[in-house]
């Protein structure tokens, strides 16, 4: 089941080192920094884990922090200059561009910046 009445929902979270990574019922992905809430930001990594879905995915509880985001509120602070939130391509793409960056010495964010640079260009 992809969707809840239609609704796109919160299928897995994934920890970076400064953002999380929220894959969607559509396969999109949210990058989300942890200054997105004071308390994310001062989040340890263990305490990030300590997550559950609410609601079938419509948002999460980050237990050791006692901390509540819901997608709607997300999708709703898009593009806000201060929040930072970036929707990126299909789940796999992350793996993908991993894999690559790996064979050619790349970190990811090094990979992301050349090609995105590249993209401007053409």
């Amino acid at each position: 089941m992809n969707t809840l009445n239609n609704r796109t929902l919160i299928q897995s979270l994934g920890f970076g080192d400064e953002k999380m990574y929220i894959e969607l019922t559509t396969n999109r992905v949210l990058a989300v920094p942890y200054s997105y809430t004071e308390r994310l930001k001062k989040a340890s990594r263990e305490e990030l884990e300590d997550y559950r879905l609410i609601a079938n995915g419509i948002g999460i509880h980050f237990d050791a922090i006692d901390e509540d985001i819901s997608l709607e509120g997300i999708i709703r602070d898009f593009g806000s200059e201060t929040k930072r939130i970036n929707i990126s391509v299909t789940a796999d793409f992350l793996d993908k561009a991993d894999a690559y960056a790996k064979k050619h010495h790349l970190s990811r964010s090094a990979l992301l910046q050349t090609a995105t640079m590249e993209f401007i260009a053409s």
